[in-house]
């Protein structure tokens, strides 16, 4: 009986449980682009924005890339600026959770790379913001479903009350 308690609250507590991936695997988009002076950036994103979450570009630049930044910037004013690291090849940036608070689908993203004599280049990432469904509807359906079965048993037993004081 206690292994099926301890089960039985794992699997409970497992629904609510999620990871944010930061890894290329995870991302389903990926968008290159060709600098001015024919260097590849590669960009890995997933399209959908899902409100209350991480969201996490990944990006791959040419190695020995100093003295030059990369602006991301939402059409409705978020910006985040990175500013390259000359011992890495990879890095990432994110937009926490709270950035939207409404769905919005093609929202654009402008990407703009910058280097010592201004600069190499920009483009446009396409993205929807998602809102999802609340968590908690698991917890109100279960609460619902309590307190109707509840009203339910207190009028079976008034009926059976008022049914034994009419027989008497």
């Amino acid at each position: 009986m206690r292994i099926l308690a301890i089960l039985a609250t794992i699997l409970l507590l497992s629904g609510s449980v999620s990871a944010e991936c930061r890894e290329k695997a995870c991302m389903n988009n990926e968008s290159k682009f060709q600098e001015d002076g024919g260097k590849w950036h590669t960009f890995y994103y997933n399209d959908v924005f899902n409100i209350g979450t991480n969201w996490y570009i990944i990006f791959d630049y040419p190695s020995g890339k100093t003295n030059g930044t990369i602006t991301f910037e939402f059409s409705s004013g978020s910006t985040k600026v990175h500013t390259y690291d000359s011992f890495k090849e990879t890095d990432s940036i994110s937009f926490s959770g709270s950035t939207f608070s409404e769905e919005r689908f093609n929202l654009e993203l402008y990407i703009n790379i910058t280097g010592p004599e201004g600069s190499d280049g920009k483009f446009i990432l396409i993205i929807d913001v998602n809102k999802p469904p609340a968590e908690d509807i698991f917890y109100l359906w279960g609460g619902m479903t309590i307190f109707w079965a509840s009203i339910g048993a207190y009028v079976l037993y008034i009926s059976s009350k008022f049914t034994q004081l009419r027989d008497k």
